[in-house]
């Protein structure tokens, strides 16, 4: 035994004594002191002995089941995997939605300032299901600017939900590298770069 784990022993035995000389249940399991001493010493020594035994392993299976050196798939492991696929699916998805939707933003910013720049008063032309209807200037910068505020609403309601997949993702895949490590690829997919925040893609 080291001087630390000594001086570790020698203060327990001191607390010992001192609860021993109080009364209370250790005075009762031990009524003299030379069976406290008898006590202390017995349980020195089963400290000592687990310190020394060697510790188990346990048995496991990799993910794929072919190696004994990789972590057990649990059942939870195995629904937090389905669930990264899901949520990950979503994400692709989003992704074009979200482009999609800017694309609309900008495509109705440029509408506004076309309008602006005409000269004629009546100029302008909105779709209205499958026809379009000519209408005056004021009229068209009303209808683009209802529809750039739908539009960005919509565009804002995607980005709001891809915060929320991002850090769902972001905590599941702590947890399973945590516990495979290289022997689980969550980054299987083309776009690898959608866990990164807006503006810095």
């Amino acid at each position: 035994m080291n001087k630390a784990n000594q001086d570790r022993v020698e203060k327990w035995k001191q607390q010992k004594v001192a609860e021993w000389e109080k009364g209370g249940k250790l005075r009762e399991k031990c009524k003299t002191r030379e069976d406290l001493e008898k006590w202390m010493d017995g349980q020195i020594s089963k400290a000592q002995k687990r310190l020394g035994a060697p510790k188990a392993k346990k048995p496991k299976t990799s993910i794929g089941g072919t190696s004994d050196d990789d972590p057990e798939v649990t059942w939870e492991d195995q629904q937090r995997i389905n669930a990264y696929g899901r949520l990950n699916q979503r994400m692709l998805e989003l992704d074009d939605e979200i482009k999609e939707q800017k694309s609309l933003v900008q495509s109705i910013i440029d509408a506004s300032q076309d309008i602006e720049a005409l000269i004629d008063d009546d100029a302008c032309k909105i779709k209205v299901g499958e026809i379009y209807v000519q209408v005056d200037n004021d009229e068209a910068e009303e209808f683009v600017v209802e529809k750039q505020k739908e539009t960005q609403e919509y565009l804002d309601k995607l980005l709001a939900e891809k915060r929320e997949l991002v850090t769902k993702m972001e905590t599941l895949k702590v947890i399973l590298k945590g516990k495979f490590g290289k022997n689980i690829n969550l980054d299987a997919t083309t776009e690898e770069d959608h866990l990164l925040p807006e503006g810095k893609r």
